[in-house]
């Protein structure tokens, strides 16, 4: 009998995180539009991935004790064209250096000690920077992030100050002093 009420307890915290019935609706609606464009909207090979989405779909958004993070709107949209702006940069850089006949690239991995406390906006930030070009976040670890640019290195440390800085503004969380 205890077992009956053990998954009736977490059952019924399941549908209390659902808020009121609109998350797994919302998630599962969104794990299906998801599948239909990946298989180019085509109705018959929905049916074999129907359970993969209904599985993602039922998976919490956040897994294991740690608490939902919060993100700030405004912080959202000052955030969003500063990366632009970084990866169009980046991008335009890179597809010179690239074009050029000498090859003037100059790869360099560096270590990055966090401001950022620990939590999911370290990852966040690490995710980010993959996402512009020429950079790569190759090793995470407690104290620093270890990235690996493809040209000037020096030069883009600064930018990757920046979205830290702006980063921590979406989580809304206040960065920590740099160690010495």
């Amino acid at each position: 009998m205890r077992d009956a009420s053990f998954a009736g307890n977490h059952l019924a915290r399941f549908w209390q995180t659902q808020r009121n019935g609109v998350g797994l609706p919302l998630r599962l609606a969104l794990a299906m539009l998801i599948w239909w464009i990946l298989m180019d909207g085509s109705g018959a090979d929905m049916l074999p991935g129907l359970p993969v989405v209904i599985l993602a779909a039922l998976t919490p958004p956040y897994l294991g004790k740690s608490r939902p993070w919060k993100w700030s709107f405004s912080a959202l949209l000052r955030i969003l064209p500063v990366f632009l702006w970084f990866s169009m940069r980046s991008g335009v850089q890179i597809a010179y250096l690239a074009l050029l006949r000498h090859r003037l690239l100059t790869p360099e991995v560096m270590t990055y000690a966090w401001r950022l406390p620990p939590g999911p906006a370290r990852l966040f930030l690490a995710s980010i920077i993959n996402l512009v070009p020429g950079t790569l976040s190759m090793q995470i670890r407690e104290e620093a992030l270890t990235i690996h640019f493809l040209h000037n290195a020096q030069a883009n440390v600064s930018s990757v100050q920046v979205l830290e800085e702006m980063v921590g503004d979406l989580f809304q969380t206040a960065l920590l002093e740099r160690p010495q």
